[in-house]
């Protein structure tokens, strides 16, 4: 637990991770601006380094990115276990980067969840969904612990025996899979252009009710053309903007009624590098999406978003 010093210190410079409502977080412009260059400010401060010491040893060692991430973790460990859902429209919350904690009426799932207590919440989740192969977007610790539970993890690369019996013979699990009250259709993307990219991602095409979720992982340069919704235009995009996309292209492909960019500011890549996901690839990803679709915003860890 974080609290005292470190607590108010992280909450000094990362608002969103103090409060305690669980109300859907809207910032303006102006706002959301200034909180972009504050977070870039903290998280350049880190070292990759640094950062997995933390996941070994959960250490904040003073940084105030690793204490966001801490009080994250807890502000929505906390909200998801008070929130109600009562309509088709769900509860979402942002855990860090591309991960997230979906709520339903019936269900609670995660998508790519990456956190260092993530297998805390294996006991209440009733499945989960990964995109791709990379140990920014899953852990196996988390991995285990659904599997030992009996639960589903959609992917296309695991060897999840629930998910197993349920896409047959679909090697990399293409299909439609319906759990609860959750429909969800999966589909290959590119993680970029190189041989190794084609295909390496699985985008989530998300129905609960009549409300549509669009979850893309790691979607990368050429694959616009793969980002297909048949089910209709999706009411919100999770989006990551990086891995050579262009934004403008696959925001007209998709034309979601929202989009929320996440996978920013990834510790675990090397400082004032591209594969850090900063400042300045926000900026543009914002300035390229906002002419298409005004309601474009980006997702700092812990807030709940919907």
């Amino acid at each position: 637990m974080f609290g005292g010093a470190a607590a108010v210190a992280a909450s000094t410079t990362f608002p969103s991770v103090a409060t305690s409502a669980t109300a859907p977080v809207r910032r303006s412009e102006e706002r959301q601006s200034a909180l972009i260059t504050k977070w870039d400010e903290a998280m350049e401060a880190v070292s990759p380094e640094e950062y997995y010491a933390y996941l070994r040893d959960g250490d904040t060692r003073g940084y105030k990115a690793l204490m966001a991430n801490a009080i994250a973790f807890e502000k929505v460990m906390r909200e998801v276990k008070t929130t109600v859902v009562t309509g088709d429209v769900p509860a979402i919350w942002s855990v860090y980067n591309m991960g997230y904690i979906v709520k339903t009426r019936e269900s609670l799932f995660s998508i790519d969840l990456n956190h260092r207590r993530g297998t805390e919440f294996a006991p209440i989740l009733d499945f989960a969904l990964v995109t791709h192969n990379h140990g920014d977007h899953w852990r196996k610790d988390f991995y285990n612990a659904m599997t030992e539970r009996g639960k589903v993890v959609v992917s296309n690369f695991l060897d999840n025996p629930r998910f197993n019996e349920m896409k047959g013979d679909s090697e990399k699990g293409v299909g439609t899979y319906k759990i609860k009250d959750v429909e969800i259709r999966t589909s290959l993307i590119d993680h970029n252009d190189e041989p190794w990219g084609i295909d390496f991602t699985m985008a989530f095409e998300i129905r609960i009710g009549k409300w549509l979720l669009y979850h893309t992982g790691d979607s990368g340069r050429g694959t616009e053309p793969k980002l297909v919704t048949p089910w209709g235009r999706p009411d919100l995009w999770l989006f990551f903007p990086g891995c050579g996309i262009d934004t403008a292209r696959a925001v007209e492909k998709v034309n979601p009624k929202r989009i929320v960019f996440g996978h920013l500011w990834e510790l675990g890549h090397r400082q004032r590098h591209h594969g850090r996901l900063d400042e300045p690839l926000i900026r543009r990803a914002l300035a390229a999406a906002r002419p298409i679709v005004s309601d474009t915003s980006l997702a700092f860890w812990g807030d709940r978003i919907v």
